[in-house]
């Protein structure tokens, strides 16, 4: 095991693929998927929780149940990338009659309570530098606008798209895996 350096410090700017289907090692960006651009703010975060056992008579722990999975993936897109919405949010999808660039409407034609698992895209995210820094693939993921956030129409903050995709397991029941881009498999 290494000892602690500042040098091993990692900032992971990257950009975002879409159903990529070509392999990694050897394949060629975007492996066959739809780039949507340059992202930052990604968190990966693993909402599941895990069980305490206390004892009856003292209540200390004395086993942790392993918890269960719910993987969530936060990132924010740089700029109004037109296959970002389409891909992300098709509902709300269309492009100016005028312009011919895309546009957003809500609401669009989802349906309350209705299943999502039709929006659900496999994604990569390709570091800057994937020699040094982990990817990260997820299989299968269900994008939605990140719940309370804000698209700044202003001066001082980036407009882009706050996108949330809850990670739902795919047909092999895998959520995700993470590591040098050209050992991750499709």
């Amino acid at each position: 095991m290494s000892t602690g350096s500042s040098a091993r410090v990692i900032r992971a700017p990257g950009r975002l693929v879409v159903n990529p289907t070509q392999a990694f090692d050897g394949g060629t960006f975007p492996f066959d998927g739809v780039d949507v651009g340059r992202v930052n703010a990604c968190a990966l975060a693993n909402d599941g929780t895990s069980v305490q056992v206390e004892t009856e008579d003292l209540g200390e722990v004395v086993d942790v149940l392993e918890g269960n999975q719910k993987w969530v993936f936060a990132c924010f897109v740089r700029g109004w990338d037109a296959d970002a919405i389409r891909l992300f949010q098709p509902d709300g999808y269309s492009v100016g009659a005028v312009s011919q660039h895309a546009m957003f409407e809500a609401p669009g034609q989802s349906v309350t309570n209705s299943s999502a698992l039709g929006r659900a895209v496999s994604l990569v995210f390709v570091p800057d530098d994937p020699v040094n820094v982990p990817a990260l693939l997820i299989y299968r993921a269900i994008p939605e606008w990140t719940p309370g956030s804000e698209f700044a129409f202003q001066r001082k903050s980036e407009l882009g798209l706050p996108i949330t995709f809850q990670c739902v397991r795919d047909t092999s029941g895998r959520y995700l895996q993470m590591g040098r881009l050209v050992d991750l498999t499709l």
